[in-house]
């Protein structure tokens, strides 16, 4: 099975501008095989089905290096469990491995009386599933194709603290943070669930999120 196994998620990939975009932040829909043997995105729960997932085969099929620029990086979101494989996509979309971009610390969404009265800190962050231990954290790689795009800003942090939302949507500071650091050139979300200004998207959720934007 390929990527045009699913018409809906390649819809208009081709008439997105051949080798235009510098920046590129991709959220794939990562495929996951449980225990039971079962096929679910990677936090799902039983019973629920938030988006179609891609098998790496299918999402390496994608032609992202045909519309990535020469020189470009490509802001890479996983999973721990699936760290060897998105080092296998960035490398399938013509990108090559740099570094740890960003780590997510979900914290949980709290209600003022959840603050402790005497300290003001709030509860431990968000518990999320896990085969080992439970999962608090999300991860953002940074690939890198030919030269790169050069950093237009050495103060921006990897940390990112920020509460859990809805299934899938990445915290706003993603966006301000990869501007900071890489200042203004074509970017591109793919996957996008969230229309951003200064961002091209596509996918097939595009504005999934823009009424709770």
């Amino acid at each position: 099975m390929t990527a045009a196994a699913h018409p809906e998620l390649v819809e208009g990939f081709a008439q997105l501008p051949r080798a235009a975009w510098r920046l590129i932040l991709a959220d794939p829909p990562w495929q996951t095989v449980l225990w039971s043997g079962a096929k679910r995105t990677p936090t799902q729960k039983a019973g629920e089905d938030h988006y179609p997932t891609l098998s790496l085969a299918e999402l390496a099929a994608l032609p992202v290096a045909d519309i990535a620029a020469p020189d470009a990086v490509l802001a890479l979101w996983v999973i721990g469990s699936h760290l060897d494989q998105a080092l296998a996509l960035g490398e399938a979309w013509g990108f090559r491995y740099v570094t740890d971009l960003f780590f997510w610390l979900k914290q949980r969404r709290i209600r003022p009386d959840q603050l402790d009265i005497f300290t003001g800190d709030i509860a431990e962050p968000a518990i999320g599933m896990g085969k080992y231990t439970r999962n608090q954290v999300e991860l953002c790689l940074l690939f890198r194709r030919g030269k790169g795009v050069p950093v237009a800003s050495h103060a921006v942090r990897q940390l990112i603290v920020a509460p859990k939302s809805q299934h899938s949507r990445k915290p706003a500071a993603q966006y301000d943070r990869l501007e900071a650091l890489f200042g203004d050139i074509p970017r591109l979300e793919l996957f996008a669930r969230n229309p951003r200004k200064g961002w091209n998207s596509w996918g097939n959720e595009t504005d999934k999120f823009a009424e709770v934007a």
